[in-house]
């Protein structure tokens, strides 16, 4: 579990992630040892080029990199070839680190402490500096695309965010787009939140090619896997994924119908453990969930894993 730093300011509150500390893992730890950790933390680096940073000898380099790897507090973040030689560059594991001197704990009374960490991680790129990033793309109301479509699913991601707007502030900008937009301006080089399928959103479909779960419409409309075999045909069904494309992330949620979409939207605001549990940060992620009608009235509310 992600455990996170909270604190208020001007009556926002802000977070970041923070590494709780063990008593004998602090004791371990010199103030030289913490100088090298400084000099990570201002920048992921590997030994030589630190020990060149603080004139000091690479072998006492290596000795506090130890230190702090057994405490848990620096990770391995790449490796690069170098005159030769590998070179592990080296990084903090959190934002903060703290130890706890008191093992008990009070539940707050404050709800708006009380926040889902699938969702900050999911959806990290886009709200994790505490100001919204990227942009969120709809399918155009207006008939378009190769199949000359109008989107209807285009105002759930009022429900996204509002939802999301929890977590993060919004920049001076408008942060939703058309389809239509997006190609007009070629604004596809920053992380993109795609609500709609393929069909009603030409930027789903461009990025439909390339998922390992995805749309298939050219026998009847349908979320093929190429992870399983299996196929979904009911118009309820949605899909979440999260997905690399280049240096930037694509998050898709989308249904084979309006009410697929709406399916992905109510699970991911009110049900994210369920959905997005498992969710690993820098992988691919695939969700298949169907809608439910559990009271009976004709609207969905609730949600069910298939994939």
């Amino acid at each position: 579990m992600t455990e996170r730093l909270i604190k208020e300011k001007n009556g926002d509150l802000w977070m970041k992630d923070v590494k709780i500390l063990e008593e004998e893992k602090i004791d371990s730890l010199s103030s030289k040892t913490l100088v090298v950790l400084e000099s990570i933390v201002e920048e992921e680096s590997y030994p030589k080029r630190i020990a060149e940073k603080l004139d000091i000898h690479e072998q006492r380099v290596y000795y506090h990199i130890k230190k702090l790897k057994d405490s848990g507090l620096i990770e391995v973040s790449r490796e690069e070839r170098r005159g030769g030689a590998l070179c592990k560059f080296y990084r903090p594991v959190a934002g903060a680190f703290a130890f706890n001197i008191d093992r008990e704990w009070s539940r707050s009374m404050r709800n708006d402490l009380s926040v889902e960490s699938e969702v900050l991680d999911f959806f990290s790129e886009f709200i994790g500096s505490g100001t919204f990033r990227g942009s969120m793309v709809v399918g155009s109301p207006k008939e378009h695309g190769p199949f000359m479509t109008a989107a209807r699913d285009g105002h759930y991601a009022v429900q996204l965010g509002l939802y999301l707007g929890g977590f993060c502030d919004s920049e001076n900008r408008f942060v939703v787009k058309l389809d239509t937009e997006v190609k007009a301006e070629k604004a596809l080089d920053r992380d993109l939140i795609l609500v709609g399928g393929p069909i009603t959103n030409t930027v789903s479909r461009d990025l439909n090619e390339n998922l390992e779960v995805g749309f298939d419409w050219e026998k009847t409309w349908k979320i093929t896997s190429d992870v399983t075999a299996n196929t979904y045909s009911d118009e309820n069904i949605g899909l979440v994924a999260k997905v690399h494309d280049g240096d930037h992330v694509r998050i898709l949620l989308s249904g084979l119908d309006f009410e697929g979409t709406k399916t992905c939207i109510l699970g991911v605001t009110q049900q994210p453990d369920k959905v997005l549990g498992g969710y690993k940060k820098g992988e691919d992620f695939y969700r298949v969930i169907r809608g439910l009608d559990r009271d009976g009235d004709g609207k969905t509310d609730d949600i069910e894993v298939l994939e």
